[in-house]
């Protein structure tokens, strides 16, 4: 599987899709030594590949219950009885808002979303993942003002998987979550070191766009890649 990907990034001619799989694989990041077959990992690339430069919303929710995800921050053990944080702390420090001076939610809005997110169990034989209404926190989750106090509120049978939905919809209306992910996309492929001019002339215009665009990847690839920004000779090189 090490071999196959390897691969890909020396022959295939398409680079910028294999630089963005690489991207995502650092962003949504995981362990292979912690999935117990190299199928569930090889269905994660795949699924970098698939969204590599397509939404990155619904590439959250699709990550949300991948298996290779579910095995590694532990969603197939978030149960009703035992609930598991591992992936609802990382889905908003890591995978969404960061940790900026303006993120403020709470240990309380990670163990709300943990309770979103009981149920996801895995089969390890088919490799795939199933939501289990009777493994489900059925009671209403209230999160901070950070999130204008958004209530969702628990749902029963199959019904209990769409709250997932409401959760990424619910990370997905704050502005941090387009800033951050534009300034990660600018550190991979331009600087390490953002300015307050950067983030001013370059990161908030690309972070508008994302929204307008409905977290569409490749817009705000096509504006950074076409913009005199880019090909400053002071910029140029500055990847080592």
């Amino acid at each position: 599987m090490k071999a196959w990907w390897m691969k890909q990034m020396i022959k295939n001619n398409n680079s910028i899709l294999e630089k963005m799989v690489l991207f995502w694989h650092n962003h949504f990041s995981n362990e292979l030594s912690t999935v117990p077959d190299a199928r569930v990992y090889y269905k994660h690339l795949e699924l970098l590949r698939t969204y590599a430069l397509g939404n990155f919303k619904t590439f959250t929710r699709q990550m949300t219950t991948d298996v290779c995800m579910l095995y590694y921050l532990n969603g197939y053990l978030n149960t009703n009885t035992s609930p598991d944080e591992n992936y609802a702390r990382e889905l908003q420090e890591l995978f969404t808002l960061g940790k900026g001076p303006l993120v403020f939610y709470t240990e309380a809005d990670v163990r709300a979303a943990a309770r979103v997110l009981t149920g996801y169990t895995v089969n390890a034989t088919t490799i795939s993942s199933a939501f289990d209404p009777n493994r489900h926190d059925t009671g209403n989750k209230q999160f901070s003002t950070y999130y204008q106090n958004k209530v969702i509120l628990g749902k029963t049978g199959a019904n209990g998987a769409k709250e997932t939905e409401e959760l990424i919809d619910m990370l997905f209306l704050q502005q941090e979550t387009a800033l951050y992910l534009c300034r990660k996309l600018y550190r991979f492929f331009v600087y390490y070191e953002i300015d307050a001019a950067t983030e001013a002339n370059v990161i908030v215009p690309m972070a508008n766009l994302f929204r307008a665009k409905n977290y569409e990847v490749k817009p705000v690839l096509e504006l950074l890649f076409s913009s005199t920004h880019f090909y400053d000779p002071v910029n140029v090189a500055g990847m080592i």
